[in-house]
């Protein structure tokens, strides 16, 4: 018997390591926060769902008329939205804008007991238990924050959490743009 290596073997496993590395490289470089949406644009999706805090209340797109709106969604057992939750009570002091949240795929119970315990600077609630609003939406997961015009178009859509940074950068200009009639 030989002790050759085999050239193809190690060749194999040079390009098997490099694809690796390029597919890191590439996961690592692109932003999270920068996911596509098909909405943008559009007006948001057709929907009847109840108010969390009163489920004899039902919305519909015209709660995005009007107003500017942000659509926030977020839930109980979302680590990052725990995380998130201290801003929105800074945005939710401007006059401007509207501030809804979608209590995305969440127990009643314990959607209650975030709010409780964390406060609550929504205007509305939508509260989405099996989750389809979220599909509508084409939600991945919480948070996630969309901008609406007040035409009842998506503007913007955000995955992660929308620090004052994220929201000077990211949404301010479009906030901007939309009071301009852009």
């Amino acid at each position: 018997m030989s002790d050759k290596v085999n050239p193809l073997k190690g060749i194999s496993v040079v390009l098997v390591f490099a694809g690796f590395m390029w597919f890191l490289w590439w996961s690592l470089s692109n932003t999270s926060s920068e996911l596509p949406s098909q909405l943008i644009d559009r007006p948001v999706p057709q929907f009847s769902v109840s108010e969390l805090l009163d489920e004899n209340k039902q919305h519909t797109p015209d709660l995005f008329k009007e107003k500017i709106s942000l659509l926030n969604v977020f839930a109980s057992w979302c680590p990052a939205c725990y995380d998130e939750h201290p801003y929105w009570d800074i945005y939710a002091q401007r006059d401007d804008l509207q501030i809804v949240g979608l209590n995305y795929k969440d127990k009643k119970d314990k959607a209650l007991y975030f709010l409780e315990t964390q406060g609550n600077p929504y205007e509305h609630i939508l509260f989405d238990s099996s989750g389809r609003l979220g599909i509508e939406f084409g939600v991945y997961g919480a948070p996630e924050t969309f901008l609406i015009g007040p035409n009842g178009k998506v503007r913007y859509r955000h995955v992660g959490v929308v620090t004052p940074a994220v929201f000077e950068e990211k949404f301010e200009p479009l906030i901007s743009q939309i009071k301009q009639g852009f």
